[in-house]
C-alpha cells in the first residue's frame, strides 16, 4: 500500500523513493522492523478465530491486523520495536514496550485505527486515545521513547 501525500509525479517518485530506502533498512539486521511482523503475523494467525483464548475472547480481524502493521511501520527509524505483541479479549492487538514493571507502555490497537494508551512511567500514568491516520503522534513517540530509556526525562 503506498500513501502518497501529494499528486504530482515527484511526489510519487518521492514516496517510491523512499519506501525503496526504507525497505533497504528493513534489511540491515540494526533497523530491521522484521521481528515485529513476524510477532504480530504469528499472534494474529493465532487468534484470528472467535475463542482462541477458550473464555469466548472475539477474533482479532484483518483490519486490526492491517491497523498494527502501520503502526510498527510508522515508527521512525532508530525508534524502539515494541517488546511484545499481544492479542486482547476485545479482539484488539496489544503493542507493549518494556523497561522496568515501572517502566511500561502497552498501545491498543482497534479495528477502526484507535489507539489506546496506558503507561507506567516511574509515578506518573499518563493515558488516553488517538486516531491512527498513518502517522503517530509526537505524544505517542515520546512516551515510546520514555518508557525505553531513550529520553533525558526518564
Amino acid at each position: 500500500m503506498v500513501l502518497v501525500e501529494g499528486f504530482s509525479e515527484a511526489a510519487v517518485l518521492l514516496e517510491k523513493t523512499s519506501r525503496r530506502q526504507s525497505a533497504h533498512l528493513n534489511k540491515s539486521v540494526t533497523f530491521s522492523k522484521e521481528p515485529a511482523y513476524e510477532e504480530l503475523w504469528d499472534v494474529w494467525q493465532e487468534c484470528k478465530e472467535s475463542n482462541w483464548d477458550g473464555y469466548d475472547a472475539f477474533p482479532v480481524d484483518q483490519e486490526t491486523y492491517r491497523n498494527a502493521y502501520l503502526l510498527i511501520e510508522a515508527l521512525p527509524l532508530g525508534c524502539p520495536l515494541p517488546s511484545s505483541v499481544d492479542a486482547e479479549p476485545d479482539g484488539h492487538l496489544a503493542l507493549e514496550w518494556h523497561r522496568h514493571p515501572r517502566w511500561t507502555l502497552s498501545v491498543s490497537v482497534s479495528p477502526e485505527g484507535t489507539l489506546h494508551y496506558a503507561a507506567l512511567l516511574g509515578t506518573e500514568d499518563p493515558r488516553g486515545s488517538c486516531p491512527f491516520f498513518g502517522d503517530i503522534s509526537q505524544s505517542l513517540l515520546s512516551l515510546i521513547r520514555r518508557v525505553s530509556g531513550n529520553d533525558r526525562r526518564s
